[in-house]
Formats: C-alpha cells, sequence, structure tokens
C-alpha cells in the first residue's frame, strides 16, 4: 500500500516537470508497471529462497526506498539546474490554459 500512495504524487511530479507533456505521464505510468512486475518476481525469489511468506513484504519495502531515493535525487538535481524546468520564451506550454 505504501508503494501505490506514492504513485499520483510521482505521476504529478513527473507531469509537472515536463510541462504536461503526454509522454512523460505514460513513461512514469510504465515505471509504476516495472515495480509491479519487479516486485511480484522479486518476492516470489524470496519465497522460494526459503525466506518465508513474509518475505514479499520487506522485498517491497526495500523497492519504495530505492524508488523514494531515486525521486530525491532527482528533486536535488532539478533544484540544482532551475533553468532545465523553464519554459523557452518563444516555446509556449502546450494545452489549454
Amino acid at each position: 500500500m505504501t508503494g501505490f500512495a506514492g504513485v499520483p504524487g510521482m505521476i504529478t511530479r513527473v507531469t509537472d516537470f515536463a510541462h504536461g507533456a503526454a509522454l512523460a505521464a505514460s513513461a512514469s505510468v510504465s515505471a509504476s508497471n516495472v515495480g509491479n512486475a519487479l516486485g511480484t518476481w522479486l518476492g516470489g525469489l524470496a519465497i522460494s529462497a526459503g525466506l518465508g511468506y513474509t518475505a514479499p513484504l520487506y522485498v517491497g519495502a526495500g523497492i519504495v526506498l530505492m524508488s523514494l531515493a531515486v525521486m530525491v535525487v532527482a528533486a536535488r538535481r532539478a533544484r540544482s539546474h532551475p533553468a532545465a524546468d523553464r519554459v523557452p520564451a518563444g516555446n509556449p506550454v502546450p494545452g489549454p490554459r
């Protein structure tokens, strides 16, 4: 549940940073789908390794911690390069205003 709770915020941050680009939103959802598949596979590996039926909970928590670390690094890099977040003057943001 912790992993799913972070998805709306992640998608919002990605689309805001990409100025509403549809490709960014689809890439963000695709990353969530990869996380779901990876978590299922790693959880199954943990059970088959003999770690017990509670091992997938810890695998999921580890995946969430890694994704939070990636988000923190990305946010810090975005703050250190504020010009990359701005739209050039000659290119208005597409979409309704």
